[in-house]
């Protein structure tokens, strides 16, 4: 294995960590506050539901790259969301401050992007990298 493979695998490992700090946050969140709003409420269990099957996919490496983008648009989604919600209202939510709930959430959702994404730059290098003559690319 060689040292890109070491640093896809680490930052795709600490990528489906921050995702599943995503997830806590996001059922936290739901239990504690948005339980009871339309529309959101639902949207914080499905970012939940959606980072855990992400995490699932990043187990396995056939499934690894699609799973890694699928985490990085989940949390840019989550991202874009609590940005609209804090100032025009997302479907009639209005987020009231910045509380270290969403502290939390922000730090593992920009976490999160810029693990994956280095995971799947990583990979893509080992996938265009000329392979010595001879051998075998794999």
């Amino acid at each position: 294995m060689g040292v890109t493979e070491m640093i896809a695998g680490a930052a795709f490992g600490l990528g489906a960590l921050m995702l599943a700090g995503e997830a806590v946050v996001h059922i936290q969140q739901y239990v504690s506050v948005v339980h009871g709003v339309r529309w959101i409420g639902p949207l914080f269990l499905a970012n939940a539901a959606a980072s855990v099957a992400a995490i699932a996919g990043l187990a396995y490496p056939r499934t690894r790259p699609l799973a890694a983008l699928a985490g990085v648009v989940i949390s840019v989604a989550a991202l874009a969301s609590l940005i609209v919600s804090s100032g025009r209202g997302l479907f009639g939510y209005y987020d009231g401050g910045f509380r270290p709930a969403i502290e939390l959430a922000v730090i593992t959702e920009v976490g999160a992007v810029i693990l994956l994404s280095a995971g799947l730059a990583a990979m893509a290098s080992l996938v265009h990298a000329p392979s010595p003559k001879g051998a075998p690319r794999s």
